[in-house]
């Protein structure tokens, strides 16, 4: 134990060092950067470090009292030597790329891509590392750090604690505005451009999902509790859709009243759609809360899983130890890889290769659009003790009204747009608008339609259960609100194609 906490303290060091060597190494005049040394030089404290790691990770085998099979060695060994080597790789890759203003061109695009390599080949060596710890752990995992208990798990914390939940979600704001603050720079050539904004926008958000949490859960968990029960937020009880409406309506107003001399659409579309990364970091946080899962499933069903996740899976933070051979469906992980899928659909889909058919503050929107979708696709998988409200419904239905409020926003924005350019004679028809208005009219019409009927049919053929499942009634209103969200996005095809038209007849 001793051994693991010496070579601990080690990689602590060897790690802080080297960080403090790259950012002097950036801040110094590019006539004294020798770029072959300064590599040569990182690689070696790198290597260093990560031997450190490794012997203390072996050392954990000591402090857990376990005898481990080779196998399990020999996965501990190469993921603990691989994964600090290749997570420092990547963590000294992005600090020259993204704040190194003389790296040399060709040199900065083999920097950007070891940046991402080191990244995701972090997370599959962390894994590996894991498994050869997982079957020696206690279950649940800790979740938690109190100054009274020492580390707790979510069924023997008696008193307030730093919990793993609230790291994930801090981790996950530094990770956005890390993100925002280069494309920023990019663009203005600043770094420091959203620092204030993040300082007002975070801690609003964190009120706004505990205020929303609070009022939708009223009823059934604070009316006959103490009223200071509500601000016990290290029990839990943070809600993403208050959180995320919060944060961003207050980090806008913010931002326009400190920036008024920048377009806020361009701020609105680069920051909204990073929500989705720091959803998805944060979800991580239910994972060592033992909470926001599914029904029972069977275990191997999810076997293909890290041994480490799975292994704590079969257990809930209310609903206890699952029966032998099954384990709780991992729904955090689900929309935690969903909500990463959809940054990358809305930034580089829409907007990069479908950037001629947006407008300004789409990108923004298409965020409360995709994450309200998500979620209320994802609600009615929900193990009922974790959907908020009465029967369940709060969470849901606010998730639809997302989904309908963000496409009619869209339209808004269209529409706005169109008038405002066709009042000041900017507006510009691009060649076969006609055509390709046409086309998407036919297309998004007919696909609403059957939307609308197929969701008519289904809830007046089925009764309504107060339930959120999947059921005939409640499969049947969540089409109904898809339909009326395209049929109102074809109202911007139709703008496209009256004036396609009128360009037409003029020809």
């Amino acid at each position: 134990m001793i051994l693991a906490l010496i070579f601990m303290a080690a990689f602590a060091a060897l790690t802080g060092f080297g960080i403090y060597q790259t950012v002097n190494f950036i801040k110094s005049p590019i006539a004294a950067k020798n770029y072959r040394s300064f590599i040569y030089k990182q690689l070696v404290f790198i290597s260093v470090a990560a031997v450190a790691f490794l012997v203390m990770s072996l050392g954990f085998y000591s402090w857990l009292k376990a005898t481990p099979s080779p196998l399990y060695v020999v996965q501990l060994v190469i993921g603990g030597l691989l994964f600090p080597l290749t997570l420092l790789v990547a963590i000294h890759s992005f600090m020259i790329h993204h704040h190194d203003k003389e790296t040399p061109q060709p040199l900065d695009k083999w920097v950007y891509r070891l940046t991402i390599i080191g990244f995701i080949t972090a997370l599959i060596f962390f894994f590996v590392y894991t498994n050869g710890l997982a079957p020696y752990l206690t279950y649940p995992l800790v979740n938690g750090l109190s100054f009274r208990e020492g580390f707790v798990t979510p069924d023997s914390a008696t008193h307030p604690n730093l919990a793993f939940y609230a790291i994930c979600i801090l981790i996950g704001a530094i990770l956005v505005y890390v993100i925002c603050d280069h494309y920023m720079y990019k663009e203005y050539g600043e770094h420091g451009l959203l620092e204030s904004t993040f300082l007002v926008a975070f801690p609003a958000g964190i009120i706004g999902a505990r205020l929303w949490y609070v009022v939708g859960n009223w009823s059934i968990e604070f009316a006959n509790r103490p009223w200071w029960s509500m601000f016990e937020i290290w029990n839990g009880g943070l809600t993403i859709l208050g959180g995320a409406l919060m944060g961003i309506i207050i980090g806008a107003i913010f931002y326009r009243w400190r920036h008024k001399d920048k377009p806020i659409s361009f701020a609105f579309d680069l920051i909204v759609p990073a929500i989705l990364l720091a959803q998805a970091i944060g979800r991580i946080g239910n994972f060592f809360n033992c909470e926001v899962h599914g029904l029972l499933s069977s275990l191997e069903n999810w076997k293909w899983l890290p041994e480490i996740i799975w292994r704590n899976l079969s257990y809930s933070s209310v609903e206890g130890l699952a029966p032998a051979g099954q384990v709780y469906v991992p729904l955090f992980l689900i929309e935690s890889l969903a909500n990463i899928g959809g940054y990358f659909i809305i930034t580089q889909l829409f907007g990069r290769l479908l950037k001629k058919y947006t407008e300004p503050g789409d990108l923004g929107l298409g965020y409360i659009v995709w994450y309200g979708l998500i979620r209320s696709l994802m609600e009615p998988l929900r193990s009922s003790i974790f959907q908020m409200g009465e029967n369940g419904y709060w969470s849901w239905i606010w998730s639809m009204a997302f989904v309908l409020f963000g496409t009619l926003a869209i339209v808004a924005n269209h529409v706005i747009r169109y008038v405002i350019s066709k009042k000041n004679k900017t507006y510009k028809v691009e060649a076969k608008t006609k055509d390709k208005s046409f086309i998407a009219t036919v297309v998004i019409g007919g696909i609403s339609a059957i939307f609308l009927a197929v969701g008519l049919f289904l809830m007046t053929s089925n009764q309504f259960v107060a339930k959120v499942e999947y059921n005939g009634f409640n499969v049947g209103v969540m089409l109904l609100i898809t339909g009326i969200s395209l049929l109102s996005l074809m109202t911007i095809s139709i703008f496209k194609l009256i004036e396609g038209y009128k360009t037409y007849e003029t020809v």
